[in-house]
């Protein structure tokens, strides 16, 4: 059974003032999330999925905005183990997960960065808009996650990528990219609706602690990225610490980085705080976007698009 820590329901109190929103966050939160698809253009196209779907008798709908994800209303049960998944022609994830790789957008040709990589549904998604055309680098240090990694990526067909068995920390400043995804370890507060145990150990201590190496990966990312260069950070939580306020840091330290506005279609999100508690925010934080699962049927996100030396 869903259960939140009366300090974690106090902080969402403080997030969502009006007693019907929290009422919702609480309500929607509790409850299983819908089951997403997504093609894997490497592989297969969205008219093949649909045979596909019809003929094991799973209704679907979809978004004009999404072509590659399927919102599935009758899911089946043990989806991972169908051949369909485990030869790499699509795999389930979250429509909140989807959105960072889409907000980077990289290009074929272009050099690439996932900073953490693992499972690797979002490598695949930035290799499939690559079209598996110039250089993607998946960052993993745990030697049986990427042992995981690589058979995931072989799986989905893709061919242009590296897996480094390394901390992002580590890698060396002499290496540079067009584009950075970071899609940070944080607090999992999203998760909740997924697996509920997840908060089970959630403190503000434990928030503390992911926010400060999230901006550790920020500072690195940035210097990495090349000039004119995007950086989409992106966490599955919304606490303050983790998303406004690693970002402030990052601003703060790095004045050549520029929050820059992006759109998510189809999507009911908010605009980042100015402020929380004591904490005011840098300016531009209306430029990132807030997911709560009463909104848009999602887990609970945060997302935002920053560039390097420019406002494009």
């Amino acid at each position: 059974m869903t259960k939140f820590s009366p300090r974690l329901l106090e902080r969402y109190r403080e997030l969502l003032p009006q007693g019907e929103d929290f009422d919702s966050f609480c309500r929607v939160s509790k409850t299983k999330g819908p089951v997403t698809l997504r093609v894997n253009p490497l592989k297969a196209n969205p008219a093949w999925v649909e045979s596909r779907l019809h003929s094991r008798g799973v209704s679907f709908s979809r978004w004009a905005d999404y072509p590659l994800t399927f919102f599935l209303e009758n899911p089946p049960s043990l989806i991972g183990g169908w051949w369909e998944v485990q030869g790499g022609f699509f795999h389930p994830q979250e429509m909140a997960s989807q959105l960072p790789a889409m907000v980077l957008d990289p290009h074929p040709g272009e050099t690439v960065l996932d900073m953490a990589a693992a499972p690797g549904n979002k490598t695949i998604q930035l290799a499939g808009l690559m079209a598996n055309e110039g250089s993607l680098l998946a960052c993993e240090p745990n030697k049986e996650r990427a042992k995981s990694l690589r058979y995931m990526l072989g799986r989905g067909g893709v061919v242009h990528a590296g897996v480094a068995l390394q901390d992002a920390l580590s890698l060396p400043p002499s290496l540079s990219f067009d584009k950075i995804l970071l899609d940070a370890p944080c607090s999992g507060e999203g998760l909740l609706r997924k697996k509920p145990l997840t908060l089970k150990g959630w403190s503000e201590k434990y928030v503390v602690h992911k926010a400060q190496l999230q901006v550790k990966l920020l500072l690195k990312a940035v210097e990495l990225l090349k000039e004119g260069g995007a950086l989409v950070y992106s966490v599955c939580t919304l606490s303050p610490e983790e998303c406004e306020g690693a970002l402030t840091t990052l601003l703060h330290a790095r004045k050549d980085m520029h929050l820059v506005p992006l759109t998510l279609p189809g999507l009911k999100s908010r605009p980042g705080l100015s402020s929380f508690r004591n904490r005011t925010f840098s300016h531009g934080m209306e430029h990132a976007h807030r997911l709560y699962p009463q909104d848009s049927n999602t887990q609970s996100f945060f997302i935002a698009r920053l560039v390097k030396g420019g406002m494009g």
